[in-house]
């Protein structure tokens, strides 16, 4: 809500001044210019002076509704700014305030009511569609918030705000890169914006571009240096870079400037946890009081204590503290945005177009061109938690290879083929070699924006879920190998269930271990139609192989690829420091090789037992069993 503006405010009505007291008009404007200059309680003073002489004076209520916003009284601001809206139904600053209010009472729909009456009288009105925005934004129409706040910006380009509230927009919707500019906008056009900094900070940290969002958070300090938001947001980067006595460090002091708070308590006992204070990490969860808390918030306190429960193995409360904390994902405005039957949609749409019949109609392949592309490259995929990103950083490595960390080098591919007829998946079937290279181009393109200096090493592209899209791969690099990284089902359904995954089509479907059982069934049942159908080179590797002996694994691995043995690739630990990796993996890969992960769904039987018809099957089929003695799976 903007401070009132000079004399009486926009929307309203100019009035006389109330017979016999002429004063009322200067009263009220003096009022204002105390509001403006953040002297609340001689405004308010005035304002009583005002309503005192003119009691249904409909700017006099609106205004003493507002300090009461200011003031966090949400219930004394609506009660007032309503009386104005019912003696002058036709301001839009009137309705807009309302709105603006009932936002802050956690009241999303009814404020979009008013925030779109706002707009009815005035659509140029540039607050109230940012408002509208953030009323989308809570009432979880994600989606739909961006459009606002480009109207917002269509009416006024120099609004910072509503630059920023797309950004986070933006970025909740997954779209980090492009929250990026949208913030950097916002702290151009207002240098002393911390909370934009904040944010583009938080962005900055999603695409893997860790000291430039060190130094997003250092620039928010410089502006407010106790600001314990951003103290706790550079404490969960330099926990990320393994940095933990320097982010236990900066939580805590976070923690002495806003006692409770509850994203710097959370990184504070990660970091015991981490550091092998596992009760100590424990106590600091419980002195949460998370009814206070945002739901965001709440879910990562629920995740960190699942965690810190599971590691001094009180497994029943683990599993119930997990489930909070999906459910919670589920509620919050990014969880409720997406559309759950999206991505198995669009597993089922591939299964039923890939038949034998109809990849005899494909074109003929089109040989790979070294002198254009480089090396084929190698593609890296398995079903999310299979050990891929400690395969991503052995890889990487050797001298020989570089990997792309679960970057949409294919979805771009996928992209351009669903923008032309007869739309994705049909056109691979019609491909001539022009459009094979040209999608080939593209493909490299997209990699050179994330590796601008690949140089003539291997790429090995690691997206675990690109192997729902194995038949495009195929149909553009008929000569890539492809390695399919396997764990046992079990595990990879119970530790899936177990992240705090961003929201977006696929990951929403880890919530429960059904939905992420299910989704695993539908997967490898695409990838195995791929396999009956197409000449993939593939070499699969399972994880409990790799923990059992690195070595002759990673052997095995290179041999598939054709290269020779370097013994670089036992010391990708020394590596892995001095990368930036995205994934729920990122603590685990600078660690020494550990069985811990290994058969781990046995401490969760009972948990699981709903879901073991579903995966028994794959368990078979991939070498392993649901038998209760472990050697029957070595």
């Amino acid at each position: 809500m903007s401070p009132p503006a000079t004399g009486p405010t926009p929307g309203s009505r100019r009035r006389r001044p109330t017979p016999g007291i002429p004063e009322v008009a200067a009263t009220l404007n003096a009022a204002i210019a105390h509001h403006q200059a953040g002297r609340l309680e001689q405004a308010e003073s005035l304002y009583r002076q005002v309503l005192a002489a003119a009691p249904r004076h409909p700017d006099a209520l609106h205004l003493m509704g507002v300090i009461a916003h200011q003031r966090g009284d949400q219930g004394a601001a609506a009660k007032l700014i309503r009386r104005a809206v019912a003696l002058n139904t036709g301001s839009a600053v009137y309705h807009n305030s309302l709105g603006s209010v009932l936002l802050a009472s956690g009241r999303p729909g009814d404020a979009a009511t008013h925030l779109r009456r706002a707009l009815a009288l005035n659509p140029d009105y540039a607050e109230a569609h940012n408002n509208l925005g953030n009323a989308l934004q809570q009432s979880g129409q994600l989606a739909e918030a961006p459009a606002a706040y480009r109207e917002a910006l269509r009416c006024r380009p120099d609004y910072a705000e509503a630059h920023a509230n797309l950004g986070r927009a933006l970025h909740a919707l997954g779209d980090p890169e492009a929250a990026v500019a949208r913030f950097r906008e916002a702290v151009a056009l207002r240098p002393g914006y911390g909370k934009a900094q904040r944010w583009l900070g938080e962005a900055l940290g999603d695409l893997g571009r860790r000291d430039e969002a060190e130094g997003a958070f250092q620039a928010a300090l410089a502006l407010a240096p106790e600001d314990a938001d951003t103290r706790a947001a550079l404490a969960a980067l330099w926990e990320r870079r393994n940095r933990l006595e320097d982010a236990l460090a900066m939580a805590e002091h976070a923690i002495r400037t806003a006692p409770g708070h509850g994203r710097a308590t959370v990184i504070a006992a990660r970091c015991e946890r981490r550091l092998g204070r596992v009760e100590a990490g424990l106590a600091r969860l419980d002195r949460i009081r998370t009814a206070a808390l945002d739901t965001d918030t709440r879910a990562f306190v629920a995740f960190e204590r699942a965690i810190t429960l599971d590691r001094l193995g009180d497994y029943r409360r683990a599993f119930a503290c997990y489930a909070d904390g999906n459910r919670m994902v589920m509620q919050s405005p990014a969880g409720r945005a997406v559309d759950t039957a999206e991505f198995p949609a669009a597993i089922a749409r591939l299964e039923a177009r890939f038949t034998a019949d109809w990849i005899a109609t494909w074109s003929p392949p089109v040989p790979h061109d070294p002198a254009r592309h480089g090396p084929p490259p190698v593609f890296l995929v398995g079903f999310p938690r299979s050990g891929t990103t400690l395969l991503d950083q052995v890889l990487d490595a050797h001298p020989a290879l570089v990997t792309l960390e679960e970057k949409p080098t294919i979805d771009a591919v996928k992209q351009a083929l669903a923008e032309s007829p007869p739309g994705y998946p049909d056109a691979l079937a019609g491909l001539d070699a022009a459009g094979i290279v040209q999608l080939r181009d593209l493909y490299f393109r997209e990699v050179a924006r994330y590796l601008p200096d690949r140089s003539e090493a291997i790429l090995v592209d690691k997206m675990p879920l690109d192997i729902i899209d194995a038949g495009l791969i195929h149909r553009l690099f008929p000569q890539s190998r492809i390695i399919l990284a396997l764990r046992h089902p079990c595990d990879v359904v119970l530790s899936g269930f177990m992240q705090a995954f961003r929201p977006n089509a696929a990951m929403v479907h880890f919530a429960t271990l059904e939905g992420t059982a299910r989704l695993y069934a539908q997967v490898m049942g695409l990838w195995e139609r791929y396999r009956t159908l197409l000449p993939l080179p593939v070499l699969a590797t399972r994880y409990e192989d790799l923990v059992a002996d690195f070595a002759a694994e990673t052997r095995r691995i290179l041999d598939f690829l054709a290269l020779p043995w370097d013994d670089a690739v036992l010391a990708y630990r020394e590596r892995a420091k001095g990368r930036t990796i995205a994934t729920p993996s990122y603590h685990q890969v600078v660690q020494p090789i550990y069985a811990r992960s290994v058969a781990r769904w046995r401490n969760y039987r009972e948990q699981l037992e709903p879901v073991l018809p579903m995966l028994g099957p794959w368990a078979e089929r991939f070498g392993y069993g649901l038998d209760d003695n472990p050697a029957a799976e070595a």
